[in-house]
């Protein structure tokens, strides 16, 4: 199982839950923010550095304009203590892979001490037969691998300086392991993003999965930032995307309405302590705060967050990254459970 929300539970996790799900819905009836609770999730950064040099990733590309850097275990630690209450789901990754940061086997057993379900995304290129006993020794909950191609060629085309070899060895070792010693945790997750150069593996990719073993597949439709980019990479398949390309432009295929569950219910927190309202803020223009002596609920309930709150209830469109965001949109085109 993914994840058995019961098990995270408590009281008072519960009674915050509730308190942010009402908040949200009276502010949407009233067309101005109101926050009761805490959010009970979180993306924390552990890093923002990465082996890869994907075409849409602003870490990999080497565009980011903040500093590039490795969140430290004592400000970790810090945070999980302030949050931990309210708090049952975190995902230890936001740009960056996240185990390029050494101490991220102790961040993950320290968050888990006090029953937090950590999710990890990786490349796969820091698994293999050498360290996977460190990792499964200090398990995420759910680590998602991401793999787009089952080949050299079509894996190469978008995961830059990387091999399929790498990452299906870490897979295979992964996996292989995990069953020896017979452990439950991580739930596997493989993640695979379609475009123009793997839409034709998509029934490969299920036979791939159930061989080796993963626990669950998912296909997701890919990102864009520029023209070029839409023309490049996605699919011909029409189900297989989230956009409308035409006259040398794209648009989401959907309405963005004017709400976003994602500011009530998750914040994210880059390496070095910016707040920021979403996962789509990758260069964190759109800072809330910075967490340096500060705690992390004066940000939370301060008067910036609750005005770029406001801004997505009035007018979401105005939001330049908003423009592109998939919140209260079906992004995984399916999953299966293996």
């Amino acid at each position: 199982m993914e994840i058995n929300f019961l098990n995270h539970l408590t009281l008072q996790r519960a009674g915050n839950a509730l308190k942010i799900i009402s908040s949200f819905y009276v502010s949407r009836f009233l067309g101005k923010s109101v926050v009761w609770g805490m959010p009970v999730s979180y993306s924390i950064e552990p890093t923002n550095h990465c082996n890869l040099q994907c075409p849409e990733c602003p870490s990999g590309l080497g565009t980011l304009t903040r500093p590039l850097g490795l969140l430290k275990f004592d400000d970790f630690k810090k945070l999980i203590d302030e949050i931990k209450g309210t708090a049952f789901y975190i995902q230890l990754f936001f740009q960056g892979e996240p185990y390029i940061n050494k101490q991220l086997p102790r961040m993950i057993s320290y968050a888990q001490s006090h029953n937090i379900y950590i999710a990890i995304s990786t490349n796969g290129h820091f698994v293999n037969e050498n360290n996977v006993d460190l990792i499964l020794d200090n398990a995420p909950d759910k680590l998602i691998f991401s793999v787009d191609g089952l080949d050299e060629e079509s894996y190469q085309t978008y995961r830059i300086g990387g091999t399929f070899k790498q990452a299906d060895e870490g897979l295979r070792s992964l996996i292989r392991r995990k069953k020896e010693r017979k452990l439950k945790k991580p739930f596997i997750e493989f993640q695979f993003i379609v475009m123009k150069q793997n839409e034709h593996q998509i029934d490969e990719v299920r036979k791939y999965c159930k061989e080796v073993g993963v626990d669950k597949v998912v296909f997701k439709t890919m990102q864009i930032s520029s023209y070029e980019n839409a023309v490049k990479f996605l699919p011909q398949n029409k189900k297989y995307k989230r956009y409308v390309v035409e006259n040398e432009s794209f648009s989401m295929k959907n309405k963005i309405g004017n709400h976003c569950f994602a500011l009530w219910r998750t914040s994210v927190i880059t390496w070095d302590g910016r707040v920021v309202p979403c996962c789509f803020d990758k260069d964190a223009l759109n800072e809330i705060g910075k967490i340096n002596g500060k705690s992390f609920k004066d940000i939370w309930s301060s008067e910036k967050y609750s005005q770029f709150r406001n801004k997505i209830l009035s007018n979401r469109k105005g939001v330049s990254m908003c423009t592109n965001c998939t919140e209260g949109l079906k992004v995984n085109i399916f999953e299966i459970e293996q």
